[in-house]
């Protein structure tokens, strides 16, 4: 089994990469807490309550996966806002910093803290100023036996009910325990994994609107999933403590791509055949009363930013992609020299997009042309992949790259290549693909996976495992690949 370290090991083989990576430690959670006004607050009180937080105290909860065992807690002042006086940090109910320990005087704090295997509780209470924040990330070292990425097939998931058509949309809940499917031919439903059995739940599918394919589930609380249907210009909205369908939008003619904002307030829609982006207001489950953003050509993938300020739009027939302020819900001119505003172009057909979590690029999967193009998301420009060529290259993966989904630390993108039935995984450090079975000799192997995986494709939140949706032709597929360790 493959041992990694946080060191790079370059092997050329014929001109191409194949790296090896390891990592001592894997970060389980990582987040920051605000006293008066924060994320949780904006999220879940102002939206389903109406309050929009006056700087009471209050614990402020969060769910994440770890391991059995110990785990390096690290908590830290925030730089240039107003210190915390005190703060209370508990996991699982037990407190593991008191307000003794945390004051304003202290920068940061680090200890060793055990954790549940699976599921954990971490609460966080603060006092302070409205304004004060403190930053928390939790470590855990990787075992001895597994790699510091998903890198092998470890599950197929099928389902009873036919047909399970896994088409272009697939959901991990913020905690990693279900997920959830677009089934596109003939059934207009939604399959729901509990991801401990790898078996759908027993209620069966949730019957949606008619041929569904994208699907967002708000980040922070995950208490609504938001399907784009786009043979009935619907958008649904799954409750997921029900799991029904809570409310029916009508979304233009042929809503295909859809993706929630990192706030869980609103969620853009484009619609493939107006060549319009739609916003919708989550709180009131309405259109926004504005101009429907209009990009032009046959927008299909969409994905905002983890950092809320943009929206970035692929156009299937012409090869471009267009990006959306979201403060103002107007296009962004990436080549302020020209009149007319600009998309960036990519290669041809582009289909999926998913934005590191830092906000800095975007990895376009270009099913036309067999390669992702890498976004600069600063100066909205390519990235050259190899400087050694003339050209500003993208990679190249396999057939018909689909969806792609970045890590939740940033490290790598999967990308379903659905004209060959594997996953290409890049090292995002460095742009290249990583060889997943250095055993085999010149070969960059991705991993195998089901027929014709278009069905989409999405990183648990801890970043242990991967789901692959399989498309399949006729009665040959229609499952889900489960990638892990």
């Amino acid at each position: 089994m493959k041992k990694l370290s946080m060191i790079l090991t370059f092997l050329v083989i014929f001109g191409s990469s194949a790296i090896g990576h390891t990592s001592e430690e894997r970060v389980v959670f990582e987040g920051t807490f605000e006293r008066g006004n924060t994320i949780l607050e904006k999220a879940v009180s102002s939206k389903k309550t109406g309050n929009h937080g006056n700087g009471t105290p209050v614990t402020q909860v969060k769910n994440f996966s770890g391991s059995s065992g110990e785990a390096t807690l690290k908590v830290c002042n925030g730089v240039g806002v107003e210190k915390i006086s005190s703060a209370i940090i508990s996991i699982n109910g037990n407190i593991v910093l008191g307000s003794s320990t945390f004051n304003q005087n202290v920068g940061c704090i680090e200890k060793m803290v055990n954790l549940d295997g699976g599921d954990n509780i971490l609460a966080v209470l603060l006092k302070s100023k409205p304004g004060g924040k403190v930053s928390i990330e939790i470590s855990q070292p990787d075992s001895d036996d597994t790699d510091g990425y998903p890198y092998k097939l470890n599950a197929t998931i099928s389902v009873e009910t036919k047909p399970f058509k896994p088409y272009g949309g697939i959901a991990v809940s913020h905690l990693g325990d279900f997920v959830y499917v677009t089934n596109y031919v003939d059934s207009g439903t939604v399959s729901v994994i509990n991801t401990a059995t790898n078996t759908e739940i027993d209620t069966g599918p949730i019957t949606v609107g008619s041929l569904p394919v994208g699907i967002s589930i708000e980040p922070n609380n995950a208490l609504y999933a938001y399907v784009a249907n786009s043979g009935s210009g619907t958008v649904s909205v799954i409750n997921t403590a029900l799991n029904t369908v809570a409310a029916t939008i009508n979304v233009g003619i042929s809503p295909n791509g859809i993706s929630v904002t990192p706030d869980g307030l609103h969620a853009y829609v484009s619609d493939l055949w107006n060549g319009k982006v739609y916003v919708i207001d989550t709180v009131n489950n309405i259109l926004i009363d504005t101009d429907t953003i209009t990009v032009g050509g046959y927008p299909f993938g969409i994905s905002v930013s983890p950092m809320g300020g943009r929206a970035y739009v692929t156009d299937y027939f012409f090869g471009k992609v267009y990006v959306i302020d979201t403060a103002s819900n107007t296009l962004i001119d990436t080549d302020p020299s020209t009149p007319d505003i600009d998309p960036i172009a990519v290669g041809i057909a582009p289909w999926g997009i998913s934005v590191t979590p830092d906000g800095a690029r975007a990895y376009v999967a270009n099913s036309g042309s067999g390669t992702v193009s890498v976004i600069d998301t600063v100066s909205n420009t390519l990235i050259d992949t190899d400087p050694s060529t003339p050209d500003i290259d993208p990679i190249t993966v396999g057939s018909e790259p689909a969806g792609i989904s970045v890590t939740p630390n940033g490290a790598y993108a999967y990308v379903n290549n659905s004209g060959d039935g594997t996953v290409s995984v890049i090292d995002t450090a460095s742009n290249t693909l990583i060889d997943t079975d250095p055993n085999t000799e010149d070969i960059i192997d991705p991993i195998t996976v089901g027929n014709q995986p278009k069905g989409g494709i999405a990183v648990s939140p801890n970043g242990d495992v991967v789901y692959v949706g399989n498309y399949g032709n006729d009665d040959e597929d229609g499952t889900v690949s489960v990638i892990g360790f």
